[in-house]
């Protein structure tokens, strides 16, 4: 229940924002949804979960409604407050503006960090490692081994200027703070992997910019995540974030969590991935036995290559819509099937060996000092070999698993692509259509709290389509559906006539740049949304000269800079206008004359016939549903 404590705090947490926010606007639904939360994580509504799914229309205030009420339960209940978004610019407004704000008004005290994954902080070993090893003339290691083509000199300068700004406090070893995002070839190579990691073995484990973050997450009371990471943490273990059962979850704009769940969840290889990882397994199977005295064990790369090329020739018989085949079903064709079993049995083999070989050396580590310029690249190329079997191992078992009679199947289809050097590749897919179950395994019947909450959560008005697809059930959570504060009916829409279609892309263009042309008040500020980066840019050069005002486009500076430098503009009475893609105007906050005009070149939609969304519409369909 609320304690008579808790609801004071809570009263007083709101009735100082309300008296001393600046430009605070009492709003019916903003209290609604206060109370609501409070009632649902006190467990005032009995049999029935801590959830509560809330859609809360733009200008409610939602942000502020969940943290002025969860903070204070959290700690009064010594659980973790985790806060989830869809993307990095939500993430930016809770962490930079949203939270610091919550600070001034809450009436319990509270620390809060930022939590990344892994992959996004810079693993030092792996820097310090690679600078050193091209700066020598290592002989026993093979470092052709950890490239696909070798690093050109301008690589290698700025892994030598990243550990530079690393021993100078210059850069704190994430790369979302790095000035030059490096190659995509190259941040793989020293990025933190759990496959690689030591953790406190690693000589440099207090040096370490992700384990440094993962400090300051244990003392933190309120956590910002992001569903991507939420989903990674806790289907591999739950190592990062606190544990489910002590923790009360805010995913916010929740309605994207079920696309990023089936994303999560589907698996992917293709057959040049397989080659590569098959060889490079082989290259560093051969150097752990130099270095050990062993004999190798016997590969079998030509039988493997084998059955990949009689795979190729089936798969250049299907038929291809788009460079997609989809099987009916998700069912895999059976001479398909009958290859990729023979795949799986050789591909087992390898890692079963790979596996052997891997922990004899780990023995021979612990009795033989070996120079760690040799055993740390090793160690790296072990784990890379490890992570890269196991994912096609998970994928060819996917291909070949049978569905459960009457339950949803997988989809299954196969992507063709022309490689660099125009060689055909063949990516095989495999993904659930139905992740009701994982969300429910993972969160839901764990979970201390949860409040979902969009501007879109229902269908039709009903909550039923949300319910199946994350695998929630209607009578054991509560659900609120709040009233938009705005009077629409007051607000112009118009939609322009446009001559040409949007696949005369050339013709359209041109258009959108006229009709823009016109439609722009170069004294007030605008919002431009586009579905496509590629025809943002061309419609920014046709109207950039053109335009009696500053044009600033989303990706020339960081979305923070042309907001400020957009808002700056307008205190000054002058004309701005922001180009952006459709996410940009997810976590903006631009209030009165800041934004006066929002103009949507083409609303984007889920492409219907994707291979998952097309399994999805038939398996219905079989269902008469």
């Amino acid at each position: 229940m609320l304690s008579d404590t808790l609801k004071a705090q809570i009263r007083q947490s709101f009735e100082a924002a309300k008296n001393t926010m600046p430009g605070f606007v009492v709003r019916h639904a903003q209290n609604k949804m206060i109370a609501e939360i409070s009632k649902t994580l006190a467990g005032e509504y009995p049999d029935t979960n801590p959830i509560l799914c809330v859609e809360a229309p733009t200008g409610t205030g939602k942000t502020m409604a969940y943290l002025l009420s969860t903070i204070p339960i959290a700690k009064a209940n010594k659980k973790k407050l985790i806060i989830s978004s869809a993307n990095v610019a939500l993430q930016e407004q809770l962490l930079n503006k949203d939270i610091p704000e919550t600070q001034k008004y809450c009436s319990v005290d509270f620390e809060y960090a930022l939590v990344k994954g892994r992959s996004r902080y810079v693993c030092i070993r792996n820097l310090v490692n690679l600078v050193e090893d091209n700066a020598s003339d290592n002989k026993l290691f093979d470092n052709d081994l950890l490239w696909d083509s070798p690093p050109g000199k301008y690589q290698l300068d700025q892994l030598s200027d990243m550990l530079q700004d690393y021993s100078n406090k210059k850069w704190n070893g994430e790369i979302d703070d790095l000035e030059q995002t490096p190659d995509h070839s190259l941040w793989p190579k020293v990025a933190c992997n759990r496959f690689t990691c030591t953790a406190k073995s690693c000589e440099l484990y207090n040096d370490c910019a992700f384990f440094k973050a993962r400090k300051k997450i244990t003392k933190a009371d309120v956590i910002i995540a992001n569903h991507d990471l939420i989903l990674a943490d806790l289907s591999t273990g739950n190592t990062v974030l606190p544990d489910v059962e002590e923790s009360i979850f805010i995913f916010d704009e929740a309605h994207h969590l079920s696309h990023k769940a089936l994303s999560h969840f589907s698996l992917s290889t293709s057959i040049e991935f397989i080659k590569t990882s098959i060889r490079q397994t082989q290259g560093v199977s051969e150097q752990v036995c130099k270095i050990t005295q062993q004999d190798p064990s016997e590969n079998n790369i030509k039988q493997i290559d084998g059955y990949l090329d009689d795979l190729v020739q089936l798969l250049k018989e299907l038929d291809f819509d788009e460079d997609v085949h989809l099987f009916e079903q998700g069912q895999v064709d059976t001479p398909i099937q009958s290859i990729c079993q023979n795949l799986l049995t050789s591909i087992s083999s390898t890692h079963t060996q790979f596996e052997t070989l891997k922990e004899s050396w780990i023995d021979y580590l612990k009795i033989k000092m070996v120079d760690k310029t040799i055993a740390d690249p090793l160690n790296n190329v072990l784990g890379e070999c490890e992570q890269h079997l196991s994912s096609i191992l998970l994928l060819l078992s996917s291909l070949l698993q049978a569905d459960e009679v009457g339950q949803a199947p997988h989809s299954r289809w196969i992507e063709k692509t022309i490689l660099a050097n125009k060689k055909t590749n063949y990516i095989l897919n495999s993904a659930q259509i139905d992740v009701s179950n994982n969300l429910n395994n993972l969160i839901w019947s764990k979970v201390a709290g949860a409040v979902l909450t969009s501007a879109t959560l229902s269908s039709l008005g009903s909550f039923a389509r949300l319910n199946q697809q994350l695998g929630l059930t209607k009578d054991k959570n509560q659900y609120l559906r709040l009233p938009s504060p705005f009077n629409l009916n007051g607000v112009d829409f118009i939609v322009a006539k446009f001559k040409n279609n949007p696949t005369q892309i050339y013709e359209h263009t041109q258009e959108v740049a006229s009709q823009l042309l016109k439609r722009i008040d170069p004294n007030e500020g605008s919002l431009v949304l586009f579905a496509s980066n590629k025809q943002m840019q061309m419609v920014a050069d046709l109207v950039e000269k053109k335009l009696d005002c500053d044009l600033f486009i989303q990706g020339e500076f960081s979305k923070k800079l042309i907001l400020k430098k957009h808002q700056d503009l307008r205190k000054q009475n002058q004309g701005s206008v922001i180009f952006g893609l459709d996410s940009f105007a997810e976590g903006v906050d631009l209030k009165g004359d800041n934004l006066t005009h929002v103009i949507i070149v083409k609303l984007r939609f889920s492409v219907p016939n994707s291979p998952i969304e097309k399994t999805t519409q038939d398996y219905l369909q079989s269902q008469n549903r």
